[in-house]
């Protein structure tokens, strides 16, 4: 079961961030009680809008989610909520 997603904020990226592709950073309130920040939204070099979810790095310089979808499923579910939103608020084009 994939908690649903009950809100969705957008902040935009710098000017000079969308030209390499990122476009801003969204939060997502779900309907468990949490909020998921920091998520970035990107535009792939193939045009399609898609989510990263935050990490951090390590001295070693691993990668470390700090939140992320279980598997592929819940990831997919998660994005078509968040960008669903997103362009219905008309954050990100299709």
């Amino acid at each position: 079961m994939t908690p649903r997603v009950t809100e969705v904020t957008f902040t935009p990226a710098t000017a000079v961030c969308q030209r390499g592709g990122l476009l801003g950073w969204a939060a997502a309130r779900l309907d468990v009680g949490l909020v998921i920040d920091g998520i970035a939204v990107r535009r792939t070099r193939a045009g399609h809008v898609a989510l990263s979810f935050p990490a951090r790095r390590d001295r070693r310089g691993r990668r470390h989610f700090v939140v992320r979808p279980v598997d592929d499923r819940a990831r997919k579910d998660l994005e078509e909520q968040i960008l669903g939103q997103l362009r219905r608020q008309g954050r990100v084009a299709s």
